[in-house]
């Protein structure tokens, strides 16, 4: 029995309320109970994850019910319509009658917390609200309506005032209108919302294209790099002829393993165009297929098998990008296609070594991130005039810095400089480059080379997620955070899915620290957590914008998980990488939090 709890301890919020309940589940459990369960859990963990990553938690999850708040409405629906898109993925390989669809509804209203409960009038009107949407479906109050109105690119059907069981008054109720994965799609007007809460618009009328993973149909795992690779290449290619948006490669490689529904593709990415394929590599020969698809209607626009020998295989990858790019476009001249193609190594051996020193990199961890630079300083050995191999080099360095691995942070730094510098040098208009290179100087605090060199990276690759970031990051400390966050948002929208979100996320709060928007900053570092928990930099920022406005306990709780991280933070780590009046700011709002130097 609970004890009854005094009115003047409760806490009571504001709060958008998602409820969530599954359609038919009694009778798909009495057909095949283990069944449904699996796929339950399946669909409930999927609900889960996307309501962490737009800011929400789960309060409950009883059955065949789920319960979330969320302190924005607006997070709240662009989850919901996240949850419908992906919990139709699931079921689309099933046959309609074992399909597991949900009803969601979404309130904004009152509510009281007590432990990790919340109760009141605002959960219950959810609830109801919840058993008036279609599955697969998403209803809305009128006051979660009066929030999102605007700002998220839907369409909504009023329903009218509605008579709620148990509710006293009417309750306005909206209908939202989004596209399920089996509806035709327009060119125009289509509409994304990714797994952050951004609305994500198509390219202004521009035809987007990716290139999804190639299939390693060889069978040997050692070769899996080689078919990353191909794949890679292509997307650099196509990304520097700037003819149209190209999806960079962090977001293409989230389908990779996968068997994938290309209109889902479309709807996910944005994109018009796909670009699919496989390799076959047989000792000194390799086989690659590839096809072009218009991902709106399904229909292959273009397929071709290309079978050469290892040397020849740069010749192939220009053969294979010229052909497509042809296609799309018979406009494209000879001229653009030219300035489009790289210097390739003379050595297949050096070319292995960069593809698989880039598949350890980006796994993120000190060990991945040693083996990576054993591997390119040899592909370095082998071809000294690769300049994708000088690039990567230098982001390892830079990781070093960024995740605080390096017994010298001012070392790492300028090894890192030096190894984009002859990157550039080697190949100054490679975009990867002069990205590293803009990197490395504004880790290095050269704010006004870094900016000048990353816009030239973004003239000659607007479809360019990193180098877009990467200014960003240099806009922010130089004095103008407010120039930051546009930079950031525009990397987030040509890679909604890609692995370095966190430091997109991140760095959108630390221009917010940096305009002294603490609360801002504050929700902004909390989604980057969400992606990636072990980064000192969050941490350190959410100490000193809690110790700012005088949050003691949160203040402490984010101090002591930098200390844990960092266990000898000091004042002098952060003079490698952050100009003087920053760090200041920094170290003034960790004093604030208790901590002493």
């Amino acid at each position: 029995m609970r004890t009854p709890v005094d009115n003047d301890t409760l806490e009571r919020r504001l709060a958008a309320i998602l409820s969530a309940d599954a359609v038919g589940y009694s009778r798909l459990m009495a057909r095949d109970e283990v069944g449904t369960l699996r796929m339950l859990k399946a669909h409930l963990d999927v609900m889960g994850g996307l309501i962490r990553q737009h800011g929400g938690r789960v309060v409950d999850a009883v059955g065949d019910n789920l319960l979330g708040e969320f302190p924005s409405a607006v997070d709240a629906v662009a989850c919901a319509v996240e949850v419908q898109r992906r919990l139709e993925a699931l079921n689309a390989d099933l046959s309609p009658e074992r399909r597991l669809h949900f009803r969601i509804g979404i309130n904004l209203g009152d509510v009281i917390a007590e432990d990790d409960r919340i109760v009141g009038d605002g959960v219950n009107i959810a609830a109801r609200i919840q058993a008036l949407a279609e599955p697969g479906g998403i209803s809305i109050s009128g006051a979660v309506f009066d929030q999102v109105e605007g700002k998220l690119a839907l369409q909504f059907e009023d329903q009218g005032a509605q008579a709620l069981k148990n509710v006293p008054k009417p309750v306005r109720v909206f209908r939202a209108k989004f596209t399920s994965p089996d509806s035709p799609q327009g060119e125009e007007g289509w509409v994304s919302l990714d797994p952050k809460g951004f609305t994500v618009p198509g390219f202004a009328g521009r035809h987007a294209i990716a290139v999804l993973p190639f299939e390693n149909l060889g069978g040997d795992p050692e070769q899996e790099y080689f078919a990353d690779g191909i794949t890679e290449d292509l997307i650099t290619r196509l990304s520097a002829l700037r003819l149209f948006p190209v999806i960079a490669r962090n977001s293409s490689f989230v389908y990779k393993g996968k068997a994938v529904d290309i209109r889902r593709v479309s709807r996910e990415l944005g994109v018009h165009y796909v670009v699919e394929g496989s390799v076959r590599k047989a000792d000194n020969r390799v086989r690659v297929s590839a096809q072009l698809i218009d991902a709106i209607t399904g229909h292959h626009i273009w397929a071709e098998r290309y079978d050469r020998e290892l040397r020849d295989i740069f010749a192939l990858q220009d053969d294979l990008t010229e052909t497509i790019v042809a296609s799309a476009g018979p406009a494209l001249s000879r001229a653009e296609i030219s300035r489009a193609m790289r210097h390739s190594p003379e050595s297949l051996d050096a070319w292995d070594c960069v593809q698989r020193g880039l598949w350890h990199l980006f796994r993120y961890t000190k060990d991945d991130n040693a083996k990576a630079q054993f591997l390119l300083r040899r592909a370095i050995e082998l071809h000294p005039g690769s300049s994708a191999a000088f690039s990567l080099l230098a982001f390892s360095h830079m990781f070093e810095i960024i995740y605080q691995w390096s017994e010298s942070g001012p070392q790492s730094c300028a090894d890192a400089i030096r190894a984009a510098e002859r990157s550039v040098a080697l190949d100054d208009d490679n975009p990867t480059a002069l990205t590293a290179l803009g990197l490395g100087c504004s880790l290095g605090g050269q704010y006004e080379r870094a900016i000048a060199v990353l816009e030239r990276a973004i003239r000659l690759n607007p479809s360019s997620a990193l180098a877009h970031w990467a200014l960003g990051t240099a806009l922010a400390p130089s004095g103008c955070p407010d120039c930051a966050i546009p930079m950031i948002e525009k990397a987030i929208r040509l890679s909604p899915h890609d692995p370095w979100m966190h430091e997109f996320l991140f760095n959108i709060a630390a221009a917010h620290f940096l305009a002294e928007r603490y609360q801002e900053a504050i929700v902004w570092a909390k989604r980057s957590l969400q992606l990636r928990f072990d980064q000192p930099g969050v941490h350190r920022l959410l100490a000193a914008s809690h110790g700012y406005l005088g949050q003691a306990e949160e203040a402490r709780a984010a101090l002591d998980a930098l200390l844990r991280l960092v266990p000898d933070f000091s004042a002098a780590h952060l003079s490698v990488f952050l100009p003087l009046s920053v760090a200041e700011r920094y170290l003034s709002g960790l004093r604030r939090a208790g901590w002493t130097d």
